[in-house]
């Protein structure tokens, strides 16, 4: 399907926007059956990812207000699904995740991969597609975010296991 030119920009944003308003609600949906809520789920991916990050770096890091993520560590402290560390000086300190913490982390990641609307859609792509679907938003992010940031991001996400696609068998590819 052909986009004029002078619509690119805008029909790519509100197709993202559509696409991750389905990721957001299934990913609330996931979330809540571990008692969680979606900004709860991405800062314990936060916490993962980053390793030992203050709240203040998840907030950069997620692009949240303070407020929020300190609320959601808050809760995951709560829970025991992360802990508090000494950080550099007594007046800071990090947080790293626990073994309950990362159970229920690779359990979500394996959920996403099998079970969420967009996943399936991302399925129904050829190899070669997913990997250049991928390769496109990898190159817009190292624009926006720059080069160090994306591939230390895709490093860390290198590591989860049971994220894969797992194929339904029923999609069609092309």
């Amino acid at each position: 399907m052909e986009v004029p030119r002078a619509s690119r920009y805008i029909t790519t944003v509100f197709l993202l926007r559509l696409l991750w308003d389905t990721i957001h609600n299934d990913w609330s949906k996931s979330a809540s059956n571990w008692g969680l809520t979606v900004t709860e789920e991405q800062v314990l991916w936060a916490v993962w990812l980053f390793d030992s990050c203050t709240v203040s770096e998840i907030a950069r890091h997620l692009q949240r207000d303070k407020g929020t993520v300190s609320k959601c560590v808050f809760s995951l402290e709560e829970n025991g699904l992360i802990v508090r560390e000494p950080g550099a000086d007594r007046r800071s300190y990090g947080f790293r995740i626990t073994a309950e913490g990362n159970e229920i982390r690779e359990n979500l990641a394996s959920i996403h991969g099998s079970n969420c609307i967009f996943a399936r859609g991302l399925r129904g792509l050829t190899e070669e597609e997913q990997k250049a679907f991928l390769d496109l938003l990898l190159k817009i992010t190292k624009r926006i975010e720059g080069k160090p940031y994306t591939a230390f991001v895709v490093h860390n996400l290198s590591r989860i296991r049971g994220a894969e696609l797992k194929s339904g068998g029923s999609e069609k590819s092309g």
